[in-house]
């Protein structure tokens, strides 16, 4: 078939170019390792541990609810992370310019009163220069204490007035507030069976997918040219439709592109230590079905324009909004739910999120609905591509 014929030419032509086998190639590796290696410990790359710190307490607080903080949440709650010590307010100023502790809590002698009251309480918390994450996880440990207990003596009070109505009796005491445990914030970033992702996991898929994108864009570059020269005139007039010459157009694309992708996924692997996940089914399903959504469209751009220049042009900035929006150079997580969601109509959006839910420990079922999805896309593209040529012949060049 002839259309074999096109696509083969299409796939040597772009082989033998040393310029932009240098692009789609070895682009990706250094701009991997770059980002990989600059925004290591802003992705979740290994844990951060907190070694145990010095947590000076002076308690002035008449009331309790001082007592249960210090001694239920710190001491107890937190004893793995919190060496709490008990001191009066000369000594605790005076350890931490010694330096023998790294945060100070100094609580108000109305503490409890205010936060049983509903009102605004403050504590006053000093820490050395150094410990200033220490001092961040003090202050955010005491003001989920003061609301958890202000909303339970709300909830309390509440209680006794309906159970006053009914001609029983009770007393609201901030013992009895500190007697339930207050529960802890504890931030997870994936699933109890996923795994962390690395930020050389990450921009692998991310450039992967956008570099994939840039070869797309060259092989189209090449049909436009066909099309502003003689070429593609003669292919017209010659046996090849319509059909034919979008399928070969394609089918060069497509094989340029799963090339190009092999070689981002093995070279990442074998220099960076990538892992693209356990399911190797998956990531190959999602490449071939990224690949071809990416070709397609790549197709369909090229049959209404008609000039190299002003496709160039339209191609550079889309490739970069979509690049950007779809989170090959922001993270995902940088941005609204609801953005992406929206994205997911761009191939390279969708592709990444499924290498992503890969990396993270999903299976071929997790990324079914976005490899549908990406061939679906891929489906429409052709479609359109293929109705526009069958125009576009019929008015031109009958």
């Amino acid at each position: 078939m002839s259309f074999w014929w096109l696509a083969l030419k299409d796939t040597l032509l772009i082989a033998k170019d040393k310029k932009a086998l240098l692009t789609l190639i070895l682009m990706p590796m250094l701009l991997i390792a770059i980002l990989g290696a600059a925004f290591g410990n802003l992705m979740g790359d290994g844990e951060v541990k907190i070694d145990q710190f010095a947590l000076g307490v002076a308690n002035l607080d008449e009331g309790e609810l001082g007592d249960t903080m210090t001694e239920e949440v710190f001491a107890k709650g937190l004893s793995e992370m919190v060496e709490v010590r008990r001191m009066d307010e000369e000594e605790l100023y005076r350890s931490l310019r010694d330096q023998k502790i790294a945060v100070g809590l100094l609580i108000n002698q109305d503490f409890s009163s205010r936060v049983i009251a509903g009102k605004e309480t403050a504590v006053k918390l000093v820490s050395i220069p150094s410990a200033q994450l220490q001092a961040t996880i003090t202050e955010n440990v005491v003001q989920q204490f003061a609301r958890e207990a202000a909303v339970r003596m709300e909830g309390m009070k509440l209680a006794i007035t309906a159970a006053g109505g009914a001609g029983s009796k009770a007393t609201a005491t901030p013992a009895t507030a500190g007697e339930a445990s207050f529960g802890r914030i504890k931030e997870q970033a994936v699933g109890e069976e996923g795994v962390p992702v690395s930020s050389f996991q990450y921009y692998a898929a991310g450039m992967g997918v956008m570099f994939l994108l840039m070869t797309v864009t060259i092989g189209v570059s090449a049909m436009i040219e066909e099309k502003e020269q003689e070429v593609y005139k003669r292919l017209l007039v010659s046996k090849l439709t319509h059909f034919e010459y979008l399928t070969g157009k394609f089918l060069g694309l497509l094989f340029l592109s799963l090339l190009q992708l092999l070689a981002i996924m093995l070279g990442t692997h074998f220099l960076f230590s990538v892992d693209w996940g356990s399911s190797i089914s998956g990531v190959l399903l999602i490449g071939v079905s990224f690949v071809f959504s990416a070709s397609a469209l790549g197709v369909m751009a090229g049959s209404f324009i008609k000039t190299e220049k002003a496709f160039s042009t339209a191609a550079m900035l889309g490739t970069q909004i979509m690049a950007a929006v779809g989170g090959s150079m922001v993270p995902l997580y940088a941005f609204p739910d609801w953005i992406n969601h929206l994205v997911k109509v761009f191939p390279n959006a969708l592709a990444l999120q499924s290498f992503l839910e890969l990396m993270s420990g999903g299976g071929v079922k997790d990324v079914l609905p976005g490899a549908a999805a990406l061939i679906g896309l891929g489906i429409i593209f052709l479609a359109i591509g293929l109705s526009r040529l069958a125009v576009e012949r019929r008015t031109i060049y009958a």
